[in-house]
């Protein structure tokens, strides 16, 4: 219930942080000129055992949506068409705002929709007060490559400035090959300032900069195909349109932090 104001009578609206339980996501608020503002930060485990059938490998993924409107997104709905390399695009963990390691996703793909080898997702740290929410959280999904991925979300709710810092520890040598995209809503509008330097809107003036970590090579992307599927939503079952993605890449040998920055105005 929207608590009112004692002096002017008026909603009041009071940003709410906090863990959700059934969905296994951390939610973040905050309000700009009377829009909430929601980020959430998926720290769940996949699907069910003993295959983990119907899940997403979308281990620390984020979304985010200014008022009612989509901004970062998820897959959307499952694109059921014979091609197996649509299903598993959907289902797997390019399509989402989380990092893929070396071509491969968080768990192995046997079927549509039917997972093996369950990634372990582990809440390291939380911290909120009225002006900053703090969650930091990894997965050993790329335990076998000898990679291990932590992300921390640093929410400045009195800015609207969001920190995004993923840490990639590199346990054997060589060389490994990260992916961090950002998918936006079709109906959003992307522009790319500079290399690192991005901004979203869409048609109710809303405004988001996303700043790119300078370590990576970004370029947008849409409606791809070759020389791999990305850049595409799913709004309902059967139906698919592009959408906008800026793809992050960098070839790494040890262990490195990738920052980026959302700014919400």
């Amino acid at each position: 219930m929207t608590k009112l104001d004692k002096k002017t009578g008026k909603p009041r609206l009071e940003p709410k942080s906090g863990f959700n339980q059934e969905e296994q996501l951390f939610i973040f608020q905050s309000y700009l000129n009377q829009k909430e503002i929601q980020l959430h930060f998926n720290v769940g485990s996949l699907g069910f055992l003993p295959a983990n059938d119907e899940g997403h490998v979308d281990a620390l993924a984020i979304a985010l949506s200014i008022g009612e409107n989509p901004f970062l997104i998820n897959p959307g709905q499952e694109f059921y068409q014979k091609e197996n390399s649509w299903k598993k695009y959907f289902t797997g963990t390019l399509a989402n705002n989380t990092i893929r390691v070396n071509l491969k996703d968080q768990a192995e793909w046997i079927k549509p929709f039917t997972w093996m080898n369950q990634f372990k997702t582990t809440i390291l740290g939380k911290k909120a007060d009225n002006k900053v929410v703090k969650v930091k959280a990894q997965h050993d999904g790329y335990k076998n490559l000898g990679v291990n991925h932590l992300r921390e979300i640093i929410f400045e709710k009195s800015k609207n400035l969001i920190w995004i810092n993923d840490t990639i520890e590199c346990r054997k040598s060589g060389f490994n090959f990260i992916e961090i995209p950002f998918h936006f809503h079709p109906k959003t509008f992307v522009k790319q300032n500079n290399s690192i330097n991005y901004q979203v809107s869409d048609e109710n003036d809303n405004l988001l900069n996303l700043i790119i970590d300078k370590k990576l090579k970004t370029q947008m992307v849409k409606g791809q195909i070759i020389p791999q599927i990305l850049g595409w939503h799913s709004e309902s079952l059967d139906k698919k349109e592009p959408c906008t993605t800026i793809y992050c890449t960098a070839l790494i040998e040890q262990t490195i932090t990738f920052q980026s920055i959302l700014l919400i105005k």
